[in-house]
């Protein structure tokens, strides 16, 4: 009988120390949003885009992963923009991503208030990439010629705020996310446009908001300080 007893305490002990501490190493996901481009042109027009994406989880709260985009970026107006410009970008771009998420700087104590364990997901990262711009371009309007490029590669400076949902699985164990994410994307070149830029500094730069679903999988890790 006591054998029994201590094996049944045993097996209790260890289902809530897997419960609390280990964590699937894998997510893969996609989601799709809205994208608004900030270039030369004075008009901003709303766009869309979608993503997928795969990450590596480095601990339960830090991720370092990969993310595809395709979407269009738009702007200006051939009516009623200053120089009768307009510019329509089919653009597909390849990201790396590194984000920490607010869980990782919280103990078990605090992962016990409501509130903080529900926003443990709240996360800021950062990362690096490459845009490759396919543009619809006004290129003539009346005696007007404006030059560009219709196909470049620009690399990209990203940064990214938003916040992960968790969904655990009938053993506690994270198995879905909600993704919120907030990217802004500045480029190192001025071909997300099209236009060659005049008399201007500024580097183009676009915003993309996002909801997105996650499943996590794979082998799994352990968060030895929980």
């Amino acid at each position: 009988m006591k054998k029994i007893t201590s094996l049944f305490s045993l097996l209790l002990f260890s289902s809530a120390l897997f419960a609390q501490t280990n964590f699937y190493k894998f997510s893969i996901g996609g989601g799709a949003g809205g994208t608004l481009a900030f270039a030369d042109l004075e008009k901003k027009t709303l766009g869309f885009a979608a993503y997928g994406s795969l990450d590596f989880q480095i601990t339960p709260y830090i991720t370092l992963g990969g993310e595809f985009q395709k979407g269009e970026l738009a702007g200006g107006d051939i009516t009623f923009d200053p120089n009768n410009r307009q510019f329509i970008n089919s653009y597909k771009a390849a990201i790396g991503n590194l984000r920490v998420q607010l869980g990782e700087f919280l103990t078990s104590y605090q992962l016990r208030n409501n509130f903080l364990y529900n926003i443990r997901g709240l996360y800021a990262g950062g990362g690096l990439g490459i845009i490759s711009n396919k543009i619809s371009n006004v290129r003539y309007y009346g005696s007007n010629y404006y030059p560009g490029e219709d196909y470049s590669k620009e690399g990209l400076i990203i940064l990214n705020l938003g916040i992960n949902f968790y969904i655990p699985n009938q053993w506690g164990l994270t198995r879905y996310a909600i993704n919120l994410n907030l990217q802004n994307s500045l480029a190192l070149g001025e071909g997300m446009d099209g236009y060659e830029s005049v008399g201007t500094k500024s580097k183009d730069m676009y915003s993309f908001f996002s909801l997105g679903f996650k499943y996590h999988f794979g082998p799994m890790g352990l968060d030895r300080r929980r």
